[in-house]
């Protein structure tokens, strides 16, 4: 059960990272678009506004490497769950999610297909990517910056005591897997998420160190299964 809750954690914590990255290549602000919501004028010119915000410093990342350490608290009266890995990104669509301690675990999108990889039980699951990621109730395939606000509620908390951070808080409209996720920028670098799942259990990822826009080996998305593993093919045929 323990490995289920991590393993699920870390695809919806991938799944926000992704749909933010996708969001931002098709990025195409149109303001004067009339939205349809319950918020006043005011409130939703400022979730316009911090989106464009969030938009326009994820904009300019192209690749994102970073060491991480991911804590899970589901249980105020015992230690939080703790995982580290290595995780890439590169926009739009590869990246790969490492956990090498507790559970160690492959997750690797190549941009068709995305691998499930447990070392322990010798078994991949390959699934089409697409279908995976739109099927996600926390994706957004999305090209402008009203669709963001119409999914999710934008707030940029402002931080007074240092000039380089940026902190948002997300929260759906809609029923999801999370209630809301806290994203930390520092020097236009990702360096903490904080999530609130349905069931109200927290987790945090923290970011270590970081490289951006630097070149990540096309290898890195690519897996070749281990001789003697179970695969699990769920891609469908079309």
């Amino acid at each position: 059960m323990k490995q289920k809750y991590i393993v699920t954690i870390s695809y919806v914590l991938l799944y926000i990272l992704l749909s933010l990255s996708l969001f931002v290549d098709g990025v195409n602000a149109e303001e004067n678009k009339g939205l349809s919501s319950e918020k006043n004028a005011d409130e939703m010119l400022t979730d316009i506004s911090d989106a464009k915000t969030l938009v326009e410093v994820l904009n300019a990342t192209r690749t994102y490497q970073a060491d991480f350490k991911q804590s899970v608290f589901r249980d105020d009266s015992v230690a939080p769950d703790v995982t580290t890995g290595r995780f890439l990104i590169h926009r739009p669509n590869h990246f790969k999610w490492h956990t090498k301690t507790d559970y160690e675990q492959v997750i690797i999108a190549d941009g068709d297909h995305l691998w499930t990889y447990d070392p322990d039980l010798e078994q991949v699951t390959i699934q089409n990517q697409n279908v995976v990621l739109t099927n996600s109730p926390i994706l957004l395939l999305t090209s402008s910056v009203e669709e963001l606000v119409k999914v999710y509620d934008i707030q940029r908390i402002k931080n007074t005591l240092d000039v380089n951070e940026l902190l948002f808080l997300l929260k759906p409209k809609e029923n999801s897997l999370f209630e809301s996720v806290h994203i930390l920028i520092k020097n236009q670098n990702i360096t903490e998420l904080f999530l609130t799942d349905a069931l109200g259990s927290k987790t945090s990822v923290e970011f270590f160190n970081v490289l951006r826009n630097e070149k990540i080996d096309v290898k890195e998305f690519v897996f070749e299964t281990p001789e003697g593993t179970d695969v699990i093919d769920s891609r469908e045929s079309f």
